[in-house]
């Protein structure tokens, strides 16, 4: 998967509603600038799906 949102291959727009609690931790953690590679929230929104796909794939519980 991309590391790079600006050489996405074939880039599809996805939009999706959090809670303002979520959203807010997020901020937070952007205005700590430690642990992120992040730049924005669509960003950080990217690679914690990437994570998570990534996560769910090498899982052992994943249906033959």
């Amino acid at each position: 998967m991309s590391r790079n949102p600006r050489r996405l291959a074939d880039p599809i727009r996805l939009i999706e509603s959090v809670e303002r609690e979520v959203v807010e931790a997020v901020d937070s953690l952007m205005e700590q600038g430690r642990y992120h590679r992040h730049r924005n929230r669509a960003e950080f929104v990217r690679l914690a799906i990437e994570r998570e796909l990534a996560r769910c794939q090498s899982d052992d519980y994943r249906s033959p």
